[in-house]
């Protein structure tokens, strides 16, 4: 557990709602992937290659930026030289079909006579970027005697040809498959290229505020990132970034949304993700925002499987490493976490929660001093954020260190933000009574905290926690079957006294699977605990087993 006053409910159960209609199941093909076009046709056979009047596109996973020369895709970013971008755009537009040297010449070179060595060597620089950041994209294939061409990335050359353009209206019927991970495909291997458009800069600013503000996850912020994305929409309908950035604003917004008006704002965030994938059907930030709203709770198998779909098409995608990371957590592969959450944090280092999770997992994979390291250096970015500093206070707590959790919270300008102090005072007394070791004052705090629990989500997990660093399991356990039961007694979904809440239906257990719920798995309830959850199950039908798979054993 986070001894924190975390909102960290980014999983709220409802099933995808971007299933293609019955009528194209025929053509879905499980992890095909296709890439949306919309292209028009060249006016001349092979019109020069202009880069500063070219538009970015996208192959595959890589955005392609011809103005600035740049591939940008999961395996990072490169700038092309000039020529080698010239030629990668004359090959997109091809659309698959073979172009020769000729055709290479009069597009990239205007006609003039080059040396064999000179487009060679372009070709092999070329190559070297398709096998480098555009793997996640395209391969070149080279046509002996004949020319170049690019297929789509894991296309097998030996298949059948591939389709023709469509028409216009072919085009707009792309088509988004079931979960977040799979894509119709438009005709036997049709590989489509999809290109944006012009953008205008206000929407494009207004997408990149939208993205800024949603980075802390605080409640003004998502507010405010819904509100700069739904005026992105509105300046470029046909801005499939801005429609899956929206969705995962939609998205976040469900933990500051009451319980009884979470469904709406849940079919908001569907609509957006199922616009963004209309558009491309790669997006991957709509791929990242179904994936959340997807169950998880007692749902781990599938869930996973949706997961590792999505993470297929879009690989090192940080949201969806940052969800993954987080089932991982819920069914104890703390380890494995770690790997996940370190790939999010490496995409984007100034998103907080990725920060937290990262400093959660190391914390309950036994990497205390790394995990240390990481919440402070995100504590002074962001000084006083609820979520990392209560999670602090849960590290120095647990571990031994309960004098500086206690000491955290004497200086009032040192508290968390928009916090009410009654509830910091909860956490602070159990950091006082594990301090002073006094029977009374840990009676005190263990009383304090199952009163609480009955209060909301947030408040329970934080009883667990304390009671089994208390010694006190019975009450552990019946708090835990209160919370994922509602045994003995209902918890309300609001997690504490903010107006936070809990996605309908979500729990999460991996506060089961930290340092001071170790009491609580050396008890042998623990592996009825895991059976009712389905954990056991999960265990072993997945053949991944727990860290420590003493912890499934009846």
């Amino acid at each position: 557990m986070r001894f924190r006053h975390s909102s960290d409910d980014r999983l709220p159960p409802t099933a995808c709602a971007t299933c293609a209609p019955r009528r194209a199941a025929p053509i879905i093909r499980q992890g095909a992937r296709a890439i949306a076009v919309t292209v028009t046709q060249d006016a001349g056979r092979n019109p020069p290659v202009v880069l500063a009047r070219e538009q970015p596109f996208r192959l595959g996973g890589v955005e392609v930026r011809p103005a600035t020369r740049e591939l940008v895709g999961p395996g990072g970013r490169e700038v092309l030289e000039p020529r080698v971008m010239q030629v990668l755009v004359a090959l997109a537009r091809a659309r698959g079909e073979i172009l020769t040297r000729e055709d290479l010449t009069e597009s990239c070179w205007e006609g003039r006579i080059v040396g064999e060595d000179a487009l060679s060597r372009v070709i092999s620089r070329l190559r070297r970027a398709s096998e480098g950041v555009g793997r996640d994209g395209w391969t070149l294939e080279t046509v002996t005697k004949v020319g170049y061409r690019l297929l789509p990335a894991g296309h097998d050359p030996m298949a059948s040809p591939l389709a023709p353009a469509a028409a216009p209206a072919a085009r707009r019927r792309i088509l988004a498959a079931t979960g977040a991970a799979g894509v119709a495909v438009l005709g036997g291997g049709a590989w489509w290229l999809w290109r944006p458009g012009r953008i205008s800069p206000k929407a494009r600013d207004l997408y990149e505020k939208g993205r800024e503000a949603m980075r802390p996850g605080l409640r003004e912020g998502t507010a405010q990132s819904v509100g700069f994305l739904r005026e992105a929409v509105a300046e470029a309908p046909n801005f499939p970034d801005a429609w899956g950035a929206l969705a995962l604003a939609y998205q976040a917004s469900l933990r500051f949304t009451e319980p009884a008006k979470q469904p709406g704002v849940r079919s908001q965030a569907e609509a957006a993700a199922r616009r963004a994938l209309d558009l491309d059907p790669r997006e991957p930030q709509a791929s990242a925002a179904l994936a959340l709203l997807a169950p998880i709770y007692r749902n781990w198998g599938p869930a996973e499987r949706l997961y590792l779909r999505a993470l297929a098409l879009h690989a090192r995608e940080g949201e969806l490493e940052f969800v993954y990371a987080r089932l991982l957590s819920d069914v104890g592969r703390m380890r494995d976490a770690v790997t996940h959450a370190q790939a999010a944090v490496v995409e984007d280092e100034f998103a907080v929660w990725r920060q937290y999770m990262l400093a959660l997992t190391l914390w309950a994979a036994g990497r205390l001093e790394e995990a240390d390291t990481v919440v402070a250096k995100a504590l002074a970015r962001w000084p006083g954020h609820y979520a990392l500093w209560f999670q602090q206070l849960s590290m120095f707590m647990f571990s031994g260190r309960a004098d500086r959790a206690a000491a955290m919270g004497a200086d009032p300008s040192n508290r968390p933000l928009n916090i009410p102090a009654a509830d910091v005072e909860i956490s602070l007394s159990v950091a006082r009574a594990l301090a002073s070791g006094a029977p009374g004052d840990i009676r005190a705090a263990a009383d304090l905290n199952l009163e609480r629990a009955r209060k909301g989500v947030g408040y329970a997990e934080n009883a667990i926690t304390a009671l089994s660093a208390f010694g006190r399991l019975d009450e552990a356990f019946a708090v835990a079957r209160a919370l994922y039961f509602s045994e003995g007694f209902v918890i309300p979904g609001q997690r504490f006294s903010t107006a936070i809440y809990a996605v309908e239906g979500t729990r999460h257990t991996h506060i089961l699977f930290l340092p001071p719920t170790q009491a609580m798995r050396a008890d042998p309830r623990f592996p009825g605990l895991m059976r009712d959850l389905g954990l056991s199950d999960y265990w072993q039908t997945s053949r991944h087993p727990p860290d420590d798979p003493a912890w499934a054993r009846a």
